[in-house]
């Protein structure tokens, strides 16, 4: 299972992740992004907010032997 990622210190929290993919991504009470925990991940959503993210800070998990 492919599983995005955010990193952290380079994520700008401009919110556009959430306004594309908002069944995957999503702004916590401390104000940072968080991955909502899902058994399957929408390629199509998350790659949108992959391309779309300002910062280049959102990636599939490198630990994946299927990294787009």
């Amino acid at each position: 299972m492919q599983k995005p990622v955010v990193d952290l210190s380079d994520c700008i929290l401009c919110g556009v992740c959430v306004d594309v993919c908002p069944e995957v991504f999503r702004m916590n009470n401390a104000g940072y992004i968080e991955i909502t925990e899902l058994t399957d991940y929408p390629q199509a959503c998350v790659s949108e907010a992959i391309k779309n993210c300002p910062a280049d800070c959102i990636s599939w998990d490198a630990d994946n032997e299927h990294i787009q």
